[in-house]
Protein backbone atom coordinates (compact mmCIF):
# COMPACT_ATOMS: atom_id res chain seq x y z
CA UNK A 1 0.00 0.00 0.00
CA UNK A 2 3.02 2.10 0.41
CA UNK A 3 4.44 2.12 -2.66
CA UNK A 4 1.24 2.57 -4.02
CA UNK A 5 0.42 5.72 -2.55
CA UNK A 6 3.91 6.72 -3.41
CA UNK A 7 3.42 6.29 -6.94
CA UNK A 8 -0.43 7.93 -6.53
CA UNK A 9 1.24 10.78 -4.47
CA UNK A 10 3.77 11.20 -7.64
CA UNK A 11 1.10 11.45 -10.16
CA UNK A 12 -0.58 14.01 -8.19
CA UNK A 13 -3.21 12.52 -7.00
CA UNK A 14 -4.56 12.55 -3.32
CA UNK A 15 -3.16 9.68 -1.17
CA UNK A 16 -5.12 6.79 -0.85
CA UNK A 17 -3.31 5.10 2.17
CA UNK A 18 -2.87 7.66 4.79
CA UNK A 19 -0.28 6.02 7.07
CA UNK A 20 2.11 6.54 4.18
CA UNK A 21 3.21 10.25 5.31
CA UNK A 22 2.93 9.25 8.80
CA UNK A 23 6.16 7.13 8.46
CA UNK A 24 4.31 4.47 11.55
CA UNK A 25 6.26 1.94 9.92
CA UNK A 26 9.25 2.84 8.60
CA UNK A 27 11.05 4.80 11.70
CA UNK A 28 8.98 3.59 15.12
CA UNK A 29 11.60 3.90 17.64
CA UNK A 30 14.70 2.41 16.07
CA UNK A 31 15.52 5.65 14.37
CA UNK A 32 16.52 7.09 17.16
CA UNK A 33 20.69 6.88 18.86
CA UNK A 34 19.24 6.37 22.29
CA UNK A 35 15.42 5.93 23.88
CA UNK A 36 14.34 7.23 27.45
CA UNK A 37 12.28 5.58 29.68
CA UNK A 38 11.14 5.98 33.43
CA UNK A 39 10.65 3.09 35.44
CA UNK A 40 9.22 2.34 38.90
CA UNK A 41 11.42 0.22 41.38
CA UNK A 42 9.54 -0.80 44.72
CA UNK A 43 11.50 -1.19 47.68
CA UNK A 44 10.48 -4.38 50.00
CA UNK A 45 13.04 -4.63 53.01
CA UNK A 46 16.92 -4.28 51.27
CA UNK A 47 15.69 -5.34 47.91
CA UNK A 48 14.40 -3.04 45.18
CA UNK A 49 12.24 -4.76 42.25
CA UNK A 50 11.40 -3.20 38.86
CA UNK A 51 7.74 -3.00 38.44
CA UNK A 52 6.56 -4.52 35.16
CA UNK A 53 4.03 -2.78 33.41
CA UNK A 54 1.65 -5.12 33.01
CA UNK A 55 -2.47 -4.87 33.45
CA UNK A 56 -3.74 -3.91 36.84
CA UNK A 57 -7.35 -2.84 38.50
CA UNK A 58 -7.87 -0.03 36.06
CA UNK A 59 -5.43 0.17 34.15
CA UNK A 60 -3.80 -1.32 31.05
CA UNK A 61 0.04 -2.48 30.73
CA UNK A 62 0.16 0.79 28.28
CA UNK A 63 -1.62 3.15 30.30
CA UNK A 64 0.44 2.73 33.01
CA UNK A 65 3.93 3.40 30.90
CA UNK A 66 2.20 6.03 29.74
CA UNK A 67 1.20 7.79 33.05
CA UNK A 68 5.04 7.09 34.70
CA UNK A 69 6.87 8.32 31.68
CA UNK A 70 4.61 11.50 32.00
CA UNK A 71 4.95 12.09 35.60
CA UNK A 72 8.35 11.03 35.51
CA UNK A 73 9.65 13.79 32.88
CA UNK A 74 8.10 16.40 34.65
CA UNK A 75 9.51 15.12 38.19
CA UNK A 76 12.74 14.78 36.07
CA UNK A 77 12.87 18.17 34.64
CA UNK A 78 11.53 20.21 37.90
CA UNK A 79 8.36 20.97 36.23
CA UNK A 80 6.22 21.56 39.56
CA UNK A 81 8.26 18.51 41.02
CA UNK A 82 6.60 17.84 44.35
CA UNK A 83 2.77 17.86 42.72
CA UNK A 84 4.02 15.65 40.04
CA UNK A 85 5.91 13.50 42.98
CA UNK A 86 2.46 13.30 44.84
CA UNK A 87 0.58 12.35 42.05
CA UNK A 88 3.07 9.62 40.82
CA UNK A 89 2.98 8.25 44.17
CA UNK A 90 -0.91 7.76 44.35
CA UNK A 91 -0.65 6.17 41.04
CA UNK A 92 2.11 3.96 42.20
CA UNK A 93 0.47 2.88 45.72
CA UNK A 94 -2.80 2.35 44.08
CA UNK A 95 -1.62 0.11 41.49
CA UNK A 96 1.23 -1.46 43.50
CA UNK A 97 -0.21 -1.70 46.94
CA UNK A 98 2.29 -4.14 48.06
CA UNK A 99 4.99 -1.62 48.43
CA UNK A 100 5.21 0.98 50.85
CA UNK A 101 7.89 2.90 48.85
CA UNK A 102 9.35 3.22 45.44
CA UNK A 103 11.90 4.61 43.52
CA UNK A 104 11.90 6.66 40.00
CA UNK A 105 14.68 5.83 37.28
CA UNK A 106 15.36 7.35 34.16
CA UNK A 107 16.75 4.22 31.94
CA UNK A 108 18.59 5.62 28.88
CA UNK A 109 18.93 2.12 26.12
CA UNK A 110 19.96 1.82 22.36
CA UNK A 111 16.58 1.22 20.43
CA UNK A 112 19.06 -1.15 18.14
CA UNK A 113 20.43 -3.29 20.43
CA UNK A 114 17.16 -4.73 21.43
CA UNK A 115 17.43 -8.47 20.72
CA UNK A 116 20.96 -9.10 20.63
CA UNK A 117 22.74 -11.04 23.26
CA UNK A 118 23.74 -8.18 25.76
CA UNK A 119 21.61 -4.79 25.52
CA UNK A 120 23.33 -2.21 27.94
CA UNK A 121 20.83 -0.25 30.11
CA UNK A 122 21.92 2.88 31.47
CA UNK A 123 19.79 3.79 34.81
CA UNK A 124 19.42 7.30 37.03
CA UNK A 125 18.02 7.52 40.33
CA UNK A 126 15.90 10.48 39.95
CA UNK A 127 13.92 10.88 43.39
CA UNK A 128 12.34 8.06 45.88
CA UNK A 129 8.87 8.50 46.54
Amino acid sequence: MSLISLLIIEKGYKEMYPFYSWKLFTVPSGGEATEDQYRLYGIIGQDTIRILNTPARSYEASYKAVIVGTYGKKIDENDDRETNKAKLLIFAKDTEPKYKEFLLYKETYRPKEIGEAKMNINKKLIIKL
